[in-house]
């Protein structure tokens, strides 16, 4: 057979391959609940029955996908319509932002693909992007990535932020509307068996969250840590270690520390999120076989073990 004519015969099949490849990477982005929030949204101007209206043509229009969100999270109508009234510039700022993630299939996709290039035994989830009542940026349920749009497409220099207040206000500060990063991050705790448990130890919580992190930032191939977190990280590494060790060695509780969830500290809340991102990294680099250290990130489920073997400790 002709050299030439053998080569394209090889590079046709090892592109069938690939294609194959992909083509298992089976998955949704559902995006009907945004349509159907702002379909509901609009129909409220004219509605004699606020709460019934929102009812009927949001909340009882859930994808199937959208409604686990709901049973998650407990959101009722009577919450998005006050919040609705209590924002309405938000709403109008935010409304073309969240249209847009439509478009973003391309952008999900390659993180799919380099998720998949990366972690061989991943399955790909569905994904969908709903409207929150400002309550639920991003979470998961066995394999389901569940995205609250109106908190992860925040700019505030594109989205006004001054009606909104408490510790949401001062997540919107800090906010750029980077979808990427989000899906990426939780992309990740799709892959991990405490991916879905909020009721970790600190130890195990920490490496958990900051592993996604670690992971996504691969991913994306660009820091997808919140900047104010990474940077005060940084600056503070080693005073942070040491107090967040402490912590884990007297077994403190969450409610006993600002290490997650703390948006009333004087510094910068979720510093946890750095923590297991170090642990995890250190992890990482002290391995020769980098695709099986991946692995063994993903598959944390010794905390303790894990921390031992990642030589952080010793990195001071």
């Amino acid at each position: 057979m002709n050299k030439k004519l053998l080569l394209i015969i090889i590079l046709i099949g090892l592109n069938s391959c690939a294609q194959v490849k992909k083509s298992e990477l089976n998955y949704k982005i559902i995006t009907t609940d945004i349509d159907n929030f702002w379909n509901a949204y609009d129909a409220l101007e004219g509605s004699q029955d606020s709460i019934q209206t929102f009812q009927n043509l949001y909340i009882d229009k859930a994808s199937p996908e959208f409604e686990k969100f709901l049973e998650l999270r407990n959101f009722t109508a009577k919450q998005y319509v006050n919040w609705i009234k209590g924002a309405p510039e938000f709403w109008k700022t935010i409304r073309p932002l969240t249209l847009e993630v439509k478009n973003k299939k391309k952008e999900i996709d390659s993180i799919y693909f380099k998720m998949d290039e990366y972690y061989p035994n991943f399955k790909a989830p569905n994904i969908c992007f709903a409207i929150s009542p400002i309550q639920s940026g991003g979470t998961t349920d066995k394999g389901l990535i569940l995205i609250g749009t109106e908190i992860a497409t925040v700019n505030p220099q594109k989205v006004e932020i001054s009606e909104i207040n408490g510790f949401m206000k001062k997540v919107f500060e800090n906010s750029t509307g980077d979808i990427k990063s989000l899906v990426a991050h939780e992309l990740v705790h799709t892959q991990q068996p405490n991916g879905d448990n909020e009721n970790e130890s600190l130890l195990s919580q920490a490496i958990t969250e900051g592993s996604a992190d670690f992971i996504a930032t691969l991913l994306l191939e660009k820091q997808s840590m919140n900047a104010a977190i990474f940077r005060y990280g940084q600056k503070n590494e080693e005073k942070l270690w040491l107090e967040f060790k402490y912590d884990v060695e007297t077994e403190k509780t969450f409610e006993e520390t600002d290490w997650f969830y703390n948006y009333n500290s004087k510094r910068p809340a979720d510093l946890g999120y750095y923590i297991g991102y170090k642990i995890a990294e250190s992890y990482y680099e002290n391995s020769d076989n980098k695709k099986e250290a991946i692995k063994d990130i993903i598959n944390m489920n010794e905390p303790k073990e894990f921390l031992e073997k990642s030589s952080y400790d010793k990195s001071f």
